[in-house]
């Protein structure tokens, strides 16, 4: 802009959403032009279709002549001063603030767990590298992303196999960001993504563990080979560890997931009315609600409680010492990696096709409890709204659950 620039033109920064900003958000930036009306207090605004000054002053005048000849108000829409106007790489950026829960307004502050906004993130990059094909993202807007955009990244995730289910989050992912860019950031525009062919999902197979196939895995942990050749560069891996064998059987006899299983210590388990249960954050929900507000109760029956006093429990009762590998020197994320990744190791190595993982432990936990249970199964697995414990009273009906558990479930069926 020159020192003295062409009467009512300013520069608009899309992302600071000022006016002759002083940022340096310059992919941003486009000229927008302000005509004074007599009578009214509020100047209208027209946004240009140019970053050269010399056809931003011709258009400038254009729109002046227009208006004063009015025939612009019923020609054209007006144009608010508030409205956002992003390039496609700076709305990605925005749209990660706002999945940060770092957006300016209140209502709009979204809270999500960072493996979900980096895979909302992950899949809006898919779609700028299918933009960017054809133009640069750093200047085009949003509101000229069109359905042959659309169409390429359909061609493109057809042409690298993704299965059904991760097509249509994908699909799903983009439709739900600009979405955020029209309801939240005010972006005059239609979603692209409003209308897709989602592809046929089949039917979720129930996988759960025999009896035969657990004991088979456990029998290979102790005697199967424990390494094997990575690809690339040939790494030979290690997948054994002393504490596989008491951690695949605390995940089928608890029910827990694997984060929840490394954080147990020997203080989670409590006893009421004679009656012991281990009770345990649901990290996933309340992760997700950001604040401690439910809980898992797993009642300790028989099975449960051979393998706890096998582990120590006579010993160390009470004590704030973790029940899987107490003396660790890893981090809880490698014990994790460690259960899950060997639990596959060893089921392959045990002679086990099917695609069993160790997740599948709490789902085999969750059937024969909801054979057991029934109705009462969520309120044991914190499917259900519960309190914990309140002025050393415990909830009746979790008591009555947890009593009958104890009494009931039995994996597999029992011996």
């Amino acid at each position: 802009m020159p020192k003295k620039p062409h009467k009512g033109l300013k520069i608009h920064c899309g992302k600071c959403n000022k006016y002759n900003s002083t940022c340096k958000h310059y992919d941003t930036q486009k000229y927008a032009v302000f005509v004074y009306v007599s009578g009214s207090k509020n100047p209208k605004i027209k946004t240009l279709d140019t970053r050269n000054y010399d056809e931003a002053v011709q258009q400038a005048i254009e729109f002046r002549k227009d208006i004063k000849n009015n025939t612009y108000a019923a020609s054209q829409p007006q144009i608010a001063p508030e409205v956002n106007d992003y390039s496609l790489a700076s709305a990605i950026l925005k749209y990660n603030q706002y999945l940060e829960g770092n957006h300016e307004l209140e209502q709009h502050k979204k809270t999500v767990s960072k493996a979900h906004r980096d895979e909302c993130i992950r899949y809006c990059l898919y779609f700028a590298d299918i933009v960017k094909q054809r133009t640069d993202i750093n200047h085009v807007r949003v509101t000229d992303v069109n359905k042959y955009d659309v169409s390429g990244l359909y061609k493109w995730l057809e042409q690298e196999n993704y299965e059904p289910r991760t097509f249509n989050r994908i699909l799903g992912a983009l439709k739900a960001f600009f979405d955020f860019l029209i309801s939240v950031e005010d972006v005059d525009m239609k979603n692209p993504f409003l209308v897709y062919e989602s592809k046929s999902v089949p039917p979720t197979q129930k996988l759960t563990l025999t009896r035969a196939e657990f004991d088979a895995i456990l029998h290979a942990v102790d005697t199967a080979k424990r390494t094997e050749v990575l690809g690339g560069k040939g790494e030979r891996k290690n997948f054994y560890r002393p504490y596989l064998k008491d951690g695949f059987r605390l995940g089928l006899l608890t029910g827990l997931r694997r984060e929840e299983i490394v954080i147990l210590k020997w203080t989670d388990i409590k006893e009421f009315n004679g009656v012991l249960f281990i009770l345990v954050p649901n990290l996933k929900v309340n992760r997700k609600e950001q604040q401690e507000v439910a809980h898992k109760y797993v009642p300790i029956n028989a099975d449960l409680h051979d393998l706890l006093v096998h582990l120590g429990y006579g010993n160390y009762k009470d004590t704030d010492r973790y029940i899987l590998n107490p003396d660790r020197i890893e981090k809880l994320k490698t014990i994790m990696d460690a259960l899950s990744k060997g639990f596959t190791h060893f089921r392959k190595q045990a002679g086990i096709t099917r695609e069993i993982s160790f997740r599948h432990l709490r789902k085999t936990y969750i059937s024969w409890v909801d054979t057991a249970m029934g109705k009462e199964t969520g309120i044991l697995t914190s499917h259900a709204s519960t309190e914990v414990l309140e002025n050393h009273y415990l909830d009746p009906t979790i008591l009555s659950a947890i009593e009958k558990g104890v009494l009931a479930i039995k994996i597999f069926g029992g011996k």
